[in-house]
This record gives structure tokens, sequence and C-alpha cells, in this order.
């Protein structure tokens, strides 16, 4: 390798390295920032750097057990937990607070909606971290209107909804089999389909499994 692309391998390592400071995703800040070490180990093994070498080895060896960590919660249901009141609950209120603007953007009507009879919010918990809301209206038969789907964004890749729509998570609990939402937003719809719901005429549903 020239000099010259030497040292832009190793500034495109150094940018890469400043790119995964800005990820605000745990997995994905963990991910970008193995690959910057790992592309600093190989520029600084090139030009006999053996300080920088050994630091950047344990970076990446740091990042690879949090990947595989992370990735595992995705599956680890008893990570999550739950917290069932009316949706103008004031935990709920305290919540949607701190994150009613984000919440809104995927969920524009949710607020007007709120305080309709027999509405509901499951606060979805993350050991000791409130990190998202899922709100829900029974309509009859077991089913429920499903009104909001939230988790807050550095949380999203431990994929909580997979634990919201479980036999052990709240909409089961509560007693929800069937789970449905009209004309989801655009940034709403490809996270339904990951999870299972299917599409008719405009309306999304998914089966909830019976607690067991």
């Amino acid at each position: 390798m020239g000099q010259v692309a030497l040292e832009a391998f190793g500034w495109l390592g150094s940018a890469v390295l400043v790119f995964s400071v800005l990820q605000s995703r745990f997995l994905r800040f963990r991910v970008v920032n193995g690959v910057a070490s790992a592309m600093l180990v190989a520029y600084n093994g090139l030009l006999g750097v053996w300080p920088a070498v050994a630091m950047n080895c344990v970076l990446v060896v740091i990042d690879v057990y949090f990947i595989v960590t992370l990735v595992g919660a995705k599956r680890a249901s008893k990570a999550f937990a739950f917290a069932i009141e009316p949706a103008t609950g004031e935990a709920v209120g305290w919540f949607l607070a701190r994150h009613g603007s984000d919440v809104a953007a995927f969920h524009p009507g949710l607020a007007a909606r709120l305080g309709e009879a027999g509405t509901q919010a499951a606060l979805i918990f993350h050991e000791d971290a409130a990190i998202g809301v899922a709100v829900f209206r029974r309509d009859g038969d077991g089913a429920a209107e499903l009104l909001a789907d939230y988790v807050i964004p550095s949380y999203r890749d431990y994929a909580p909804g997979v634990f919201v729509y479980s036999a052990a998570g709240p909409l089961a609990q509560a007693g929800v089999s069937r789970a449905w939402m009209d004309a989801p937003g655009p940034g709403v719809t490809g996270y339904l389909t990951r999870l299972g719901f299917r599409e008719a005429k405009g309306r999304w549903s998914l089966p909830v499994p019976v607690l067991g």
C-alpha cells in the first residue's frame, strides 16, 4: 500500500470512528465503532505503532462482546417488564411529556384519543429504564385497536416489539387475542410487517398468543 493510500485509509478509519459516536442506537454504535477500530488496527499495524494497535484490538473485543450481548437481548423477554394503566395515567403522561414530539411523528393522532373510554397504555421497561409505550383500546371479542407502539431510539435494536406481542407481553396479559391498527403511517408499516402484522383493506392485524 502506497503512502498516500495508507494515509487516506487512516483518515477514513478516523472518520468512521467519529461517525460511530454520533449513533444514538446502541447496536449500530457498536458495529460502526468495531469497524473503525478494526481499520485502525490495520492502519497502525502497518505503521508499527503498537500501543495504538493494542488499544484498538481491545476496543474490537469490547465491541464484539456488546454486539453479541445486544443481539442476544433481542430474544431475552426476561429483560423486559411492563406496567398497564389508563392511557391518561400519571406515568404515561410523564413518558409522553418526555418523548411526545417523537411519538407524534409516528402516531400523530394519539394525543386526541388518549381520553377515549377503555383506552389503556402499557409502559415497557428494560431493566430500570422506561423505554416505550403501547397504547390500545379493547373493542370486544378479545380484539384491541392499537393506537400507538413506540420505543425510544436507543432501545430499538433490542426489538422489544417481539416481547410486546408475545404470550408474556402486556396485550396477552390484558386478555387481547388480536391487535389491529388502521392506516399506520409510512414510518410504522415496516415495523409492523417485521413483527408479523398483515394488511387487509388498510387494516393491519396480528394474532396475539394466549397467555400460558
